[in-house]
């Protein structure tokens, strides 16, 4: 009993000394930050100032190299189009962790609502790439400052065309991971939250996104098809009213009482409709194509069957010819022991009410750092970037789209520390 004990007391003792070094390293590393604070700001805005859409991000890749190299990483460039990776090598034998940025910008008309204005018409930063860019620089600024410290390797991705969904496999094609070897893959998008909010959650981050397609033949009736296929579509729709616009209910997910914060969060399990038609093709076969998010894998899988049944069931059994998917994005699913890892370590000196776990899926977006998770196992996190008092609202693909940049300090802060406790673990 009394040798459990000092095990007990050895075990406590032990993690204790762990947390007090993380705080410590962290309260250097704010430190180290704050001296490279107005610079990254700099940076930024003349990433914002000169936005470029996907596939075009030559200039960013250039000012991302040149800063990389400036600080003594070994960089590669050209992968996948434009994307760049810095390699931080330590003195020790340690791990391999892997920190992505994407870099593109968004086009779209509506005016920016910043004193630094993009330069290049039709062209915003409203999904907040610079800023995730920006953080990645101060990530690989601080690491370099220990680089004598640091154990294993460092690698940071910028990767080129999140936003045409196309960047992360083409840098994967391309060599990335013959380039790179690591072990864990981390990256971060900026939400609607409060400034420095780190929001985090095991598994999938975002609903599944598919579209249907199912093939009858001509003499269907055309009204009376669209109708049962619609009221087969409809029994699908649970907790979120399908009737809703889609930024009605994003705007619930900061909600309290309902939000994705909440344990009963009404985004934990959820089928919306995105939209359904049905069309005549050239040969006059009939095609209903339906789009919709589902929380549940299960049910996604599943789905397709279902509804073959019940049509196989129907008066339209004679006229169906085939269902499928013909398209979908999928969803960010963080390794449930790393998140748990991240949480521990980052709660171990992070600000409580700012660190936040989310107990839902968001519907209506997509990332493509899941091509990277395939390959790698790895946690993406949500940033926030609001201020309600200043009128700044981080909303990604919203009009009036904003960020708060102390944000910026939170984000290299916090996840330079997990780096450096990732690498020398």
């Amino acid at each position: 009993m009394k040798l459990k004990h000092t095990l007990i007391a050895l075990f406590f003792t032990t993690t204790v000394s762990l947390a007090q070094n993380t705080a410590n390293r962290y309260q250097e590393i704010v430190t180290q930050t704050a001296t490279i604070y107005e610079r990254l700001v700099e940076i930024r805005r003349d990433l914002h100032q000169h936005p470029e859409i996907s596939n075009q991000e030559q200039r960013t890749a250039n000012v991302v190299a040149e800063y990389l190299r400036a600080l003594g990483l070994e960089v590669k460039t050209g992968i996948g189009g434009n994307g760049v990776v810095g390699i931080l090598k330590g003195g020790k034998k340690g791990r391999k962790i892997a920190w992505r940025a994407d870099m593109d910008a968004v086009p779209t008309e509506e005016p920016d609502v910043v004193d630094f204005k993009s330069e290049n018409e039709g062209v915003r930063h409203i999904c907040g790439h610079d800023v995730h860019t920006t953080i990645a620089l101060g990530i690989a600024t601080v690491l370099s400052k220990q680089k004598e410290e640091l154990k294993g390797t460092a690698y940071f991705i910028f990767q080129p065309a999140e936003e045409a969904y196309t960047g992360a496999k083409n840098m994967i094609k391309d060599g990335l991971f013959e380039i790179i070897k690591p072990d864990e893959v981390y990256g971060l998008h900026i939400g609607p939250e409060t400034a420095g909010t780190i929001n985090y959650k095991a598994n999938e981050l975002f609903a599944y996104k598919r579209s249907l397609k199912v093939d009858f033949k001509p003499n269907a009736n055309e009204k009376e098809l669209e109708t049962f296929m619609n009221t087969i579509m409809s029994s699908y729709v649970r907790t979120i009213e399908s009737s809703n616009s889609p930024w009605d209910i994003i705007n619930k997910i900061g909600d309290p009482k309902i939000g994705i914060t909440n344990k009963e969060t009404i985004f934990k399990d959820y089928f919306i409709l995105e939209g359904t038609q049905l069309y005549t093709e050239d040969n006059g076969d009939r095609s209903y194509n339906a789009a919709f998010l589902e929380t549940n894998r299960k049910n996604v899988d599943n789905i397709l069957d279902q509804i073959k049944t019940k049509i196989l069931a129907s008066k339209f059994k004679k006229n169906f010819i085939s269902i499928e998917y013909t398209g979908g994005l999928l969803t960010p699913i963080n390794d449930p022991k790393l998140t748990a890892i991240a949480e521990k370590t980052i709660g171990s000196f992070y600000e409580k009410e700012k660190f936040q776990r989310l107990y839902g899926q968001v519907p209506y977006f997509s990332e493509d750092f899941i091509f990277y998770q395939q390959k790698v196992p790895g946690v993406f996190f949500f940033l926030g970037g609001s201020n309600p008092e200043k009128g700044i609202i981080s909303m990604p693909h919203t009009p009036n789209f904003a960020v708060d940049e102390t944000t910026i300090k939170y984000g290299v802060q916090s996840f330079s520390t997990l780096l450096i406790e990732r690498v020398n673990g």
